[in-house]
C-alpha cells in the first residue's frame, strides 16, 4: 500500500511539474477553430472597413450644428469581465476606430455608467469590441490606455455636452470616454448574440 501511495504521489508531482513548464498558448485563436487571427492584407482590409463604419462620437450639440451629417455607423457590442467573473456586454453606437501610422491603432468608445463602463474605466483593463459588417463578425481585442468620466450635471446635459446617444439623463448617470490600443483583430463565423 505504501509503495502504491508513493508511486501515485510521484506521478502527481511529475504531472504538476510538467504542467508548470507547459508553454503559454495564444489566448485568441487557439481556443476555437471558428476564429481566424487577421494578419497581412486581411488585417489591412478589416481595419479599413472598421474605420469606414464607425461613429464620429459627436455630442448632441455638435449634431445640431448647421450642415452636420451623421455617419452611417454600425452598431457594436463591447465585452469585458465583471468582478464576479461573468461577461459584461453592452450594445453601443458610439465607437470610433483610429488608424495609427505609428504605434497601435486605437478604439474609442462612449459608455454610460454601468458595470461594463466600470470594468473598462481603468488603464490596463481588457475588452473586446464585436462588430458585424458585410456578413463578417470582427472581434477587436483591446487594452485600455485612458478613461475620462463626464459626471452628469443638468447644465452639461442641457448644453448638449454628452454624446448624441447618451441614455443616462433620467438617472443622472456619468458617461465614460474610453480609449484602448488594439491588440489584435479576429474574424469569426459564429456569434451567439
Amino acid at each position: 500500500m505504501k509503495k502504491m501511495l508513493a508511486f501515485a504521489l510521484t506521478v502527481a508531482m511529475l504531472l504538476c511539474a510538467t504542467a508548470a513548464v507547459a508553454e503559454e498558448v495564444d489566448t485568441y485563436t487557439s481556443a476555437s477553430a471558428t476564429k481566424t487571427l487577421l494578419t497581412g492584407d486581411a488585417l489591412t482590409e478589416a481595419v479599413a472597413l472598421l474605420s469606414e463604419n464607425d461613429s464620429d462620437l459627436a455630442t448632441l450639440a455638435q449634431t445640431k450644428e448647421e450642415g452636420y451629417v451623421a455617419p452611417t455607423a454600425a452598431m457594436a457590442q463591447i465585452m469585458s469581465v465583471n468582478p464576479d467573473g461573468s461577461v459584461g456586454l453592452s450594445t453601443i453606437s458610439e465607437w470610433r476606430y483610429d488608424v495609427s501610422e505609428e504605434g497601435a491603432d486605437q478604439v474609442t468608445v462612449e459608455l454610460t455608467y454601468g458595470q461594463n463602463a466600470l470594468n473598462l474605466s481603468e488603464e490596463g483593463a481588457r475588452g473586446t469590441l464585436l462588430v458585424r459588417l458585410d456578413g463578417v463578425s470582427y472581434l477587436v481585442h483591446l487594452d485600455v490606455v485612458s478613461s475620462d468620466e463626464q459626471v452628469y450635471t443638468d447644465e452639461a446635459y442641457e448644453a448638449g455636452e454628452f454624446d448624441a446617444h447618451y441614455s443616462g439623463a433620467a438617472n443622472q448617470l456619468s458617461s465614460y470616454t474610453i480609449v484602448s490600443d488594439v491588440l489584435s483583430i479576429e474574424t469569426t463565423t459564429m456569434l451567439m448574440f
